[in-house]
């Protein structure tokens, strides 16, 4: 009963129904506020999804990102760093508002700041308030951090646990990021890690399209046949294009200095050739003197792979070994590029020069860059090497083909002669000498033979050693004769000396014959040379052509016993002109033949001196005294000698008559015997 009446009594935990409704109200406001922040939150969600399938420009991807992230959190500040796993780096990819521009020039180490550790520890970190004071806290100047008090970082983990980046959102005043919002953010980092590597692939495979579509360009600009000048133009337009770099600067080696025989001596020197953008101004570049050890150095780095970047003006580079090289090899004077970039230009062997790049703003090149770099080293070293084969090719024709008209000596070829001699640097309006010379070595023998001694060096070999000592020669007489042109083939080089007007056969010979022993001394190397008469006018050159080369043939024949140059002016052959021709042309044997041939074979059995005893003998006019001293022998001894030659020979030596004609005989036996 009593629990009965109490029924009817009022409760004092019972609502009255305005407090019920008004609860009800508050429920109810409260789930509409958070429906419309669901909806909002799978608003943006959705627009995200959107965002990740409507491109793959990574840079359009990480602003839409952040924008939606800003509209969900009201922060001050929303930024993006993605992770360079070759650099071990975080890079600022992406930011709002006014802090846009900084996007690529900030970056930390894992383990730095907010952002560092939560990529360093793959975990989200929270700092409602006083974010300054945290002692992971790591400021960054450009962005005056020093007005954020609260700070929220998020890693962006990919599907194989491996660091794609960091989500880092800050606020002014003390901000409490929800747990919703937490929540979605990290939501949106795991959503996102796809579309970052996507985009990534997408740029990646976009740069190396542009890559081989620049490096085909660079293909079509080696194998344009531009004249070498304009050609590294073009190529170094295209290396800027290529590296994203801001200058490229192209040196080649100095090739007054590469024709010198004592390079090995002294510093090889780089001269600028070609920039791009191009530069008038060229007081801006200094030639460059490097050793052989530093280009040794260059280059091993680069058949290793090894990174070659320097920052040009930075106090921490010169204490890299590559930094200092690089620092040498560098011949801009102004300070404002900060990074420098550099690949050797090497055509098989051959050094030819370097190939510089340049940023204004601080860079790492990394491997790959250095890769590329060297490839276009490669391509624009066979380019040069092309056009350099080429130039010189159309030179040696030019050349030819004009020594073989001047030959030819016709009359209506004269004014078309002088003009061509004029572009070779010649001036047929002085008087010049025709000179052949013939090189040897001299470990060659004096005489050819049939084969190739054994040991000695091959066709090849010796093609290679003929063209040194060509160039060589070609120097040398230029320093004392400018305004000669020559022309080469294997070993023998033809030559037209300009000759001063009181110049004569005498002093000319004697200048040619103090070069030739110069040479000899000095390089072992064996001149025959053959020169013909001052040629003054253009139709005097093919007779001065024909004397030196009677002259040089003949000299040798002359001088085929003895050792050293052999330098032979046509005004010297006298009457061996006509026994040499005799010796040829006429191989009809008579009694005085046959005497000669007697003697010559009686020596050669008894190892004896018969006949050059005879030949002296006969010189002399019979003079015994004058010929025993010229033989170094007692006058009993040619006595003698003299006997024993009359019982070999059936012709009276007694007769002065048959003097003149057995010593012709002689000379035109040895002719016939070389």
């Amino acid at each position: 009963m009593s629990a009965k009446a109490n029924s009817h009594l009022p409760s004092e935990t019972a609502e009255t129904p305005e407090k019920s409704l008004e609860r009800l109200r508050y429920e109810n406001n409260k789930l509409q506020r958070l429906l419309e922040a669901r909806t909002q939150e799978n608003a943006l969600l959705n627009e995200v999804i959107s965002t990740v399938g409507s491109t793959l420009r990574l840079e359009e991807v990480l602003k839409r990102l952040l924008e939606a992230i800003n509209r969900a959190t009201s922060c001050d500040i929303a930024t993006i760093y993605l992770y360079d796993p070759e650099k071990d780096l975080l890079v600022l990819a992406s930011a709002t508002g006014q802090y846009e521009g900084y996007v690529g020039k900030i970056h930390m180490t894992l383990g730095e700041g907010i952002t560092g550790w939560a990529a360093l520890h793959r975990k989200p970190i929270f700092l409602k308030e006083a974010a300054l004071a945290d002692p992971r806290f790591h400021y960054i100047p450009e962005f005056q951090e020093e007005k954020f008090q609260s700070i929220f970082s998020v890693p962006i983990i990919a599907k194989d646990k491996s660091l794609t980046g960091v989500i880092t959102l800050q606020a002014v005043a003390p901000h409490e990021f929800s747990k919703q919002q937490r929540n979605f953010i990290s939501n949106i980092a795991a959503l996102v890690t796809g579309a970052i590597e996507n985009a990534q692939l997408y740029e990646s495979a976009q740069r190396k399209l542009s890559i081989l579509t620049s490096l085909s360009m660079l293909s079509q600009t080696i194998s344009s046949g531009l004249y070498l000048d304009d050609m590294l133009r073009t190529l170094a337009t295209l290396t800027v294009q290529i590296m994203e770099v801001d200058l490229c600067v192209i040196m080649l080696m100095d090739q007054a200095r590469e024709r010198d025989a004592d390079t090995s001596r002294q510093l090889r020197r780089l001269i600028v050739h070609a920039t791009a953008p191009n530069w008038n101004d060229q007081s801006q570049f200094q030639a460059v003197d490097v050793d052989p050890h530093t280009l040794d150095h260059l280059r091993s780095l680069s058949d290793k792979a090894d990174l070659q970047t320097m920052r040009t003006y930075s106090s921490e580079a010169q204490d890299l070994p590559e930094g200092e090289t690089l620092e040498r090899l560098n011949p801009l004077r102004t300070s404002q590029y900060k990074s420098l970039i550099s690949a050797p230009l090497i055509a098989g062997t051959e050094q030819l020069g370097l190939i510089n790049c340049y940023t204004y703003k601080a860079r790492r090149f990394n491997s790959e860059n250095q890769t590329l770099l060297t490839t276009i080293a490669n391509q624009v070293a066979i380019a040069i090497k092309n056009s350099r084969l080429v130039s010189q090719l159309a030179q040696k024709n030019l050349v030819k083909g004009f020594f073989e008209d001047l030959i030819q000596g016709l009359p209506e070829n004269e004014e078309s002669l002088r003009q061509r001699a004029h572009f070779l640097g010649c001036d047929l309006a002085q008087p010049h000498a025709v000179v052949r010379i013939e090189m040897t070595r001299g470990d060659e023998s004096t005489h050819p033979t049939s084969g190739r001694k054994e040991g000695a060096p091959s066709s090849s070999a010796l093609q290679n050693t003929y063209r040194s000592l060509g160039n060589l020669v070609r120097r040398r007489v230029q320093e004392s004769a400018p305004g000669s042109i020559f022309y080469e083939h294997e070993n023998l080089l033809n030559c037209l000396l300009p000759l001063p007007k009181d110049s004569d056969s005498l002093r000319l010979k004697t200048w040619i014959q103090e070069l030739a022993h110069h040479i000899y001394d000095e390089y072992d190397v064996r001149l025959a040379v053959g020169l013909g008469n001052a040629c003054q006018q253009i139709s005097d050159y093919r007779q001065g052509f024909a004397e030196a080369s009677e002259a040089l043939q003949m000299g040798q024949s002359m001088h085929s016993t003895a050792r050293g140059p052999a330098v032979t002016h046509f005004n010297d052959l006298g009457v061996y002109r006509y026994l040499y021709k005799i010796a040829h042309m006429d191989d009809l044997r008579d009694v005085y033949q046959e005497q000669v041939a007697k003697i010559d074979e009686y020596d050669k059995r008894k190892n004896t001196e018969l006949l050059t005893t005879l030949e002296m003998y006969l010189e002399n006019a019979g003079n015994l005294t004058k010929t025993a001293e010229q033989l170094y022998v007692h006058r009993n001894t040619l006595i003698q000698r003299l006997e024993r030659i009359q019982s070999l020979c059936s012709i009276d030596l007694q007769e002065r008559s048959n003097w003149l004609t057995f010593q012709v005989a002689i000379k035109i036996y040895r002719l016939r015997m070389e």
